[in-house]
């Protein structure tokens, strides 16, 4: 499977990685069941001095699956957990828990793993805890780290506990061919920290070799491209970094997460790269090694794996109830939902949202999570971003992607959106969300500097929401089909970045194939019209969304009763007929 992701970013974020091994623990016992074997790897992947974000991956290498886990711990320096994702917490002092939520519940045995991240806060240090317990039981690092020059008779088994579990390639020494300048070194590749990168010098060949210590099996290649990735490139291990033996590669390379599935051995692993995919070098965020590969999130398969490969068990199911069901109806509004059940007696399934007025202060995710919560219906939002310059958001807004710039307005607008949306999925709410729409109809300032100004911009988002934790989005990309200058396949940032293709304004039968056309098998909708769908006579289109009835007399079209004709059908898809997604 290959999943795309990221975009050129080069933050000046630091992040320490730290492995903990546990010895001794004294921590209250978990009433759950106790683990006969795991390991936590615990990253800090930011630090600002008065805070930080942690990641831990825990590692179950017993031999039977935990249903239900909680993992304890004492910080030492008086960390105080001020929000978590993946998991829910507790904490009295020092000592502090991680207890799983519905969808991370099980962790498989032999290799099995889940994640969850938190922000702290201390004053002075920010050592790492000493040990961890799960389920009562401490753990282990995730492995010794490789060292010295062991031969094949020594290294691990292929299989069975044995076997490391992480990522190989973590802070192990690393080479590369050429280096494109200061703070883009190869190590840049392995450590952990996916907002740095190596980049080459911009020439063909180019090549990146990591050493892993020791002879292992390779099972799984992760190469997580920036911006400049590899058209044309070999994966290759070697015993000796002599001989080399191709176990994976591709000519048609795309960028973004390419996760290669193996079968190899070797204690050095290189990415050989022929051909670039673009005028600049080549360019990777990380190359990670696996013996045992990654267990796929949790969540349906229906075909279409979403865009962000760490997305929730609830982004998943929408994604999917949306590619297998058409005419799911919706409503930009509340109050404008409301009058459509008033109209039609049957009330949208979709209610699309605004984040329009967010960065002026007005922020109002409470009233949309417990709308979610008391209604279970889908939540939609757009994005009506006023210029981080100036200006509303039609304005000529002197508009650069600043890519680099992380106390710029535009980083602060983003992130102020992504906290709302990751604040949505805390609560267990997925999103559907469009953010730069209408992309090319050319009177949205972020359309203003033409496609590829337009992709870096949709890329830095996704990329903030990655790493804020945010993986309860649907995202939705979106333009005209037809009627325009420029073609709406020519903005699309990417099969890595975006879950569904979208039109405004339905205009002909023919919107329906073009966005079809766009990216590799994604989902379609109408995400903004006049007017609701007939089913009886409108192509079928998984689902659309009404725009505001202050509209509705402008559009030309008697709205309120192509309304009643659409929920008069027993095919269009009401908020009473979704199956209930908080079980998702």
């Amino acid at each position: 499977m290959r999943r795309r992701a990221l975009a050129r970013l080069a933050t000046a974020v630091a992040a320490v990685a730290v492995t903990v091994l546990a010895a001794g623990l004294a921590l209250t016992p978990s009433a759950r069941a106790a683990a006969d074997g795991c390991q936590v790897r615990y990253e800090v992947t930011n630090d600002w001095g008065s805070g930080a974000t942690a990641t831990v991956v825990v590692t179950n290498t017993g031999s039977t699956v935990v249903n239900g886990w909680t993992l304890a711990w004492s910080f030492a320096a008086g960390q105080t957990i001020t929000d978590i994702w993946n998991a829910t917490k507790t904490q009295s002092g020092a000592d502090a828990t991680a207890t799983n939520v519905g969808y991370n519940a099980a962790i498989p045995a032999a290799g099995g793993s889940v994640s969850f991240g938190f922000n702290v806060t201390y004053a002075g240090s920010n050592p790492a805890p000493a040990a961890f317990a799960l389920n009562g039981v401490a753990c282990s690092g995730p492995g010794p780290t490789p060292s010295g020059s062991a031969s094949a008779s020594s290294s691990p088994s292929p299989s069975g506990p044995g076997t490391p579990s992480g990522n190989l390639a973590l802070r192990r020494p690393v080479t590369a061919s050429s280096t494109e300048g200061a703070g883009l070194s190869p190590a840049n590749a392995v450590d952990g920290d996916r907002t740095t990168r190596w980049s080459s010098l911009y020439a063909d060949p180019q090549w990146l070799q990591v050493d892993l210590g020791a002879d292992y099996p390779v099972r799984q290649v992760i190469l997580r491209w920036e911006a400049a990735y590899a058209r044309s490139y070999q994966v290759q291990t070697s015993t000796d970094a002599t001989t080399w033996t191709t176990v994976a590669g591709t000519t048609s390379g795309d960028g973004g997460d390419d996760v290669l599935t193996v079968d190899g051995r070797g204690r050095y692993v290189r990415i050989s790269g022929t051909a670039r995919g673009t005028a600049w070098g080549y360019s990777l965020f990380e190359l990670e090694v696996y013996a045992v590969p990654v267990p796929a999130p949790p969540g349906p398969d229906c075909g279409q794996p979403p865009a962000d490969p760490d997305a929730g068990s609830k982004a998943r199911n929408l994604i999917c109830y949306l590619r297998t069901h058409t005419y799911v109806s919706g409503q930009t509004d509340l109050p404008d939902a409301d009058k459509v059940r008033q109209l039609t007696g049957r009330y949208p399934a979709i209610v699309a949202f605004d984040f329009m007025e967010y960065t002026r202060g007005s922020v109002q995710t409470q009233q949309v999570i417990d709308w979610a919560r008391q209604r279970k219906g889908i939540v939609a939002f757009q994005w009506h971003w006023y210029c981080p310059r100036g200006g509303d958001y039609a304005a000529p807004c002197d508009f650069v992607p600043d890519l680099s710039n992380p106390s710029s307005k535009l980083y602060q607008d983003i992130d102020l959106v992504v906290g709302e949306l990751k604040k949505m999925g805390d609560a267990g709410v997925p999103v559907l969300f469009r953010p730069l729409h209408e992309s090319n109809n050319n009177y949205m300032w972020w359309t203003r500097k033409g496609q590829d100004a337009y992709k870096q911009l949709w890329r830095l988002i996704y990329q903030r929401a990655r790493l804020a934790g945010a993986h309860n989005i649907v995202w939705v990309f979106n333009g005209m089909a037809s009627g325009q200058g420029t073609a709406l396949s020519s903005w699309y940032p990417g099969d890595g970045y975006a879950d569904l293709v979208t039109s405004d304004y339905f205009q002909s039968a023919g919107d329906l194939t073009t966005c079809k056309a766009v990216g590799s098998g994604k989902t379609t909708g109408v995400a903004e019209t006049f007017s609701p769908l007939n089913p009886s006579t409108d192509p079928a289109w998984p689902y659309f969304v009404v725009w505001a009835s202050r509209d509705w007399n402008g559009s030309g079209k008697d709205v309120a009763g192509l309304w009643r004709t659409a929920m008069a059908n027993p095919r269009t898809i009401s908020i009473d007929q979704l199956p209930d997604m908080t079980a998702w």
